[in-house]
């Protein structure tokens, strides 16, 4: 039986050893738009679990002629696994996860220590994960998480966030949260090592 999650049609026009730039969580990918907008030849891919966002994303993607941008559906800490190949990913962006601030809820967050091993898997030597955050705990909950990961290194130091926007995107989430002249906490992690563990001889 076919799988909902399924790894994105590649672009023709597209190099085959291009970067690859995946934002996890799209929603509206007002960040992969501006990225993809930004760099024509590398190839930009927006997960998500809402279908209507993928469609209306797509039908928006062929509008603005954005050859380069492609959408996929994933339940990130279920089936990203079959969305991306090993080593094939130069940089994952999580931005602004809902916070789930309910008890009963927790169990919605998006960061646990089987999706950081996913992306650890998928990124290419010399990798990396960004995310960012408008809510303080949240981005505590999430360094916690991936701090504890030995396969993913903070690119300041440990438990240390990334002052400033270093891309050339912005989600709508970011754009709002500086309007309001409130903090984006970011966190950038670089892959440590071979990105696939060797199996023993």
């Amino acid at each position: 039986m076919r799988t909902r999650a399924q790894p994105p049609e590649r672009p023709a026009q597209l190099a085959a050893d291009c970067r690859v730039e995946v934002e996890l969580g799209c929603a509206d990918a007002e960040f992969s738009f501006q990225l993809a907008a930004a760099r024509p030849d590398w190839l930009v891919a927006g997960v998500e679990i809402r279908e209507p966002c993928l469609v209306r994303n797509r039908v928006r993607a062929q509008e603005l002629g954005l050859g380069n941008l492609v959408f996929a559906y994933s339940n990130l800490n279920v089936d990203l696994d079959r969305v991306f190949a090993p080593r094939s990913v130069d940089r994952f962006h999580l931005l602004f996860p809902d916070p789930w601030f309910k008890e009963r809820h927790h169990k919605r967050r998006v960061i646990e220590a089987g999706l950081v091993e996913t992306i650890a898997d998928q990124l290419r030597d010399g990798g990396e994960l960004h995310v960012a955050s408008d809510v303080f705990e949240v981005a505590l909950e999430i360094m916690e998480v991936v701090e504890a990961s030995p396969r993913l290194r903070n690119m300041i130091e440990a438990w240390s966030f990334w002052r400033g926007n270093p891309f050339e995107a912005a989600s709508r989430r970011e754009q709002t949260t500086l309007a309001r002249g409130q903090r984006v906490w970011r966190m950038r992690y670089a892959l440590v090592g071979p990105s696939v563990t060797a199996p023993l001889a």
